[in-house]
This record gives structure tokens, sequence and C-alpha cells, in this order.
């Protein structure tokens, strides 16, 4: 019972995930790409939650959440051009550099990716980061232009982040 809910979990923290980012376009709070909703801030608060607890549903949901947040991202990290909404921007400050708005999202990509990878704790744990990643991944590209470039900075944040995560994971134990 504990994978069916843990299925559901993650499913969850994947349309979530996916979705979150863009809600400050329903806000008056927040400009688009704020700082807040286009980082690692959310998928952080769930994953210290989640580090705590040997809860297979909870852990699913913010593994599906920060590997959903980290493919969003991958695909913002392309836009058509780096100006207006293609900036993070700042509550109470504005728009950003280009410098500092890509190297933010790259980064949040690394980040989230990482703290996903934190969360396997088992081969069926991996199993569920390699394919989730993967099914998100198609699912979520259908409807963006770009593939190649937001594939690689997902495949490149991924292999920094193993190594460092299984690392981490061998000198906790």
């Amino acid at each position: 019972m504990k994978y069916v809910l843990g299925l559901i979990g993650l499913v969850a923290g994947l349309v979530f995930g996916n979705d979150i980012p863009d809600f400050d376009q329903k806000t008056e709070l927040l400009l688009h790409r704020s700082i807040v909703t286009h980082g690692p801030l959310i998928p952080f608060v769930l994953f210290v939650i989640a580090s705590g607890i040997r809860a297979v549903p909870l852990r699913w949901f913010a593994l599906g959440l920060a590997l959903s947040f980290a493919i969003h991202l991958s695909f913002d990290l392309f836009p058509k051009g780096w100006s207006g909404f293609a900036l993070i921007s700042i509550p109470t400050y504005g728009w950003t550099a280009q410098w500092f708005s890509w190297t933010w999202i790259a980064s949040s990509i690394f980040a989230c990716t990482y703290m996903a990878l934190k969360l396997v704790r088992s081969v069926l744990d991996g199993g569920v980061f390699v394919l989730s990643l993967a099914g998100a991944f198609a699912y979520i590209s259908m409807g963006e232009d770009s593939l190649w470039r937001p594939a690689s900075a997902l495949i490149i944040a991924t292999a920094i982040a193993i190594p460092l995560a299984v690392r981490g994971a061998v000198s906790d134990d």
C-alpha cells in the first residue's frame, strides 16, 4: 500500500513541481520568473521535511517535485532572448541582469536535481528517479520549442550531482 500511495505522491509532486514555478504569474505579489518560485527554495523546504521522514509517499512527493522543478527550469534556461520576463525578478528589487538570471537558473537545476538524488535510498528509489526524470522530461517537452539544450542542461546537472549525492550518502552511513 505504501508504494501505491508513493506513486500517487510522486505523480502529484511531478505535476505540482512543473506548475509551481509559474504560479508567480497568478499573483500580484510576484513578477514572472520570481526568484521565489524559479529556484530551489520550495523544493528545499520539502526536501528538509522529507529527509527526516521514512514515509515513501512524502519522500517520493518531494523527489518528484524537485525533479519537476529541475525539468521546468531546464527549459527556462533557454529563452528566446534574455530580456523582460526571461530574467529572474527579485521582490522589491526588480529584474536581475542576464548573467545573474542564467547563473541562478542553472545552479537551481543542479540544486533541485541534487536534492532529488539525496532522497534516493534504495534501488527502487533509483529506478523511480530515472523513470520520473525521463518520463516527466518527455511529457513536459511536448509543449516546448526546444529539446536538446534543456536535455543537455539536465544531463550535465545530473552528471555533476550524482557523484556528490552518492559521496554524501556513503559518508553519511
